[in-house]
């Protein structure tokens, strides 16, 4: 017992010795000063974020008239080629019909048109032959009124009212002549009221074809400056009245075909552009109304990704033309390089101040859908 009690004390005197040295050694080295820390802190060359898988371009349709809906020609997921008829409203037999009518009078106008120009050049030459033929007739007539003068005793009055007051004259002659009329020839009497009477009868024959002759030269005088006119019209080209009216038909007739055009191709709804039809809302025998949308259609061929989360003080580290690396949640093992093409210039609705930045891949891997999360390490050029 005691030399156990002896080894116990051996072996903490060593430890309590050993502490010591330790303790002097300690007091008697040099402290290390640590070197300062860099205050600065560090840019990541790296922006990330969190994308949504969107079409470049992508539409909400609706008609544009009311109608039945008759019939719909796609189905949804369906690619679509533009101008490619999607679906027709009821109507088209009617509309048909319209369209042909209009297209018939069109046809006529046209011809009327053309009839104008063709027949030109024969109307010029009934007028001139008009022109020819009432200036000889005025002319004749001219030489005959001058040498079928009113008689002495008529000068002063025009050729009505010499012909008025002949008349007159004549019939009284007659009147105070018929009495004696039967009385033998050489009655003196009868002699003279019959020479009086074939006087007044002598002067209203020429009073009369007087007038007669005036008419004559009147009516060819007018024949003669309208035919004129209207080969001044007609010379160089169509009467210009007649060109407008059948120009005017034409226009009328072309614009109610357009409109009956028109209102057909109201009643098929046609695809804007290439895409594919990614929602119908509306069946066959349902009504559709103006601006209520019945499809959408998406150009799927050009998806992109926009960021839903980036903030305010990464945002402004970015540019257009930042390359980009793009990964998908739903997609694990691909990834896609791009770029950056727009920058939002105003945050976003919702919470928090973010932005959306567009960025444009450089390939589109097939198994990518519209909706599916995307996650972006855009480059920061600093």
């Amino acid at each position: 017992m005691k030399q156990f009690n002896a080894l116990l004390w051996k072996v903490l005197m060593i430890s309590i010795l050993l502490v010591t040295v330790s303790c002097s050694g300690l007091t008697d080295k040099k402290a290390v000063t640590p070197e300062p820390l860099d205050t600065a802190e560090e840019t990541s060359p790296i922006v990330s974020a969190t994308g949504v898988v969107k079409p470049a371009k992508w539409s909400k349709l609706s008609l544009s008239t009311a109608g039945l809906v008759d019939e719909i020609l796609v189905e949804e997921g369906e690619a679509v080629k533009e101008n490619q008829v999607l679906l027709r409203l009821e109507g088209r037999e009617e509309l048909l019909a319209a369209e042909l009518a209009a297209q018939t009078v069109v046809i006529s106008a046209t011809q009327s048109l053309d009839d104008l120009y063709a027949n030109n050049e024969l109307r010029k030459a009934a007028l001139l032959s008009t022109i020819a033929s009432s200036g000889d007739a005025a002319r004749q007539a001219r030489y005959h009124l001058d040498n079928y003068l009113l008689p002495m005793t008529l000068k002063g009055l025009s050729s009505i009212e010499a012909v008025e007051v002949s008349k007159e004259r004549y019939i009284k002659a007659w009147a105070a002549y018929e009495p004696y009329m039967n009385e033998p020839f050489n009655n003196e009497k009868r002699k003279d009221l019959k020479e009086k009477m074939e006087m007044a009868q002598s002067d209203y024959n020429q009073a009369v074809r007087h007038l007669n002759y005036e008419v004559e030269l009147n009516q060819a005088e007018a024949a003669f400056a309208k035919a004129q006119a209207d080969y001044e019209k007609v010379k160089d080209g169509p009467d210009p009245d007649d060109l407008a009216l059948a120009k005017a038909l034409l226009e009328q007739a072309n614009a109610n075909l357009s409109a009956a055009k028109s209102a057909l191709e109201d009643l098929e709804f046609k695809a804007p552009y290439d895409g594919v039809i990614s929602e119908i809302s509306i069946r066959e025998g349902e009504w559709a109304s103006p601006g209520i949308p019945i499809m959408a259609i998406a150009d799927l061929a050009h998806l992109r990704v926009e960021t839903t989360d980036l903030n305010e003080i990464d945002v402004a580290r970015l540019k257009v033309g930042n390359h980009v690396e793009v990964t998908f949640d739903a997609l694990p093992d691909v990834v896609v390089q791009g770029k950056v093409t727009r920058i939002s210039p105003k945050s976003s609705e919702g919470s928090g101040v973010n932005y959306t930045v567009i960025v444009e891949l450089n390939e589109i891997p097939e198994q990518l859908r519209w909706g599916m999360t995307a996650f972006v390490d855009i480059e920061v050029s600093d």
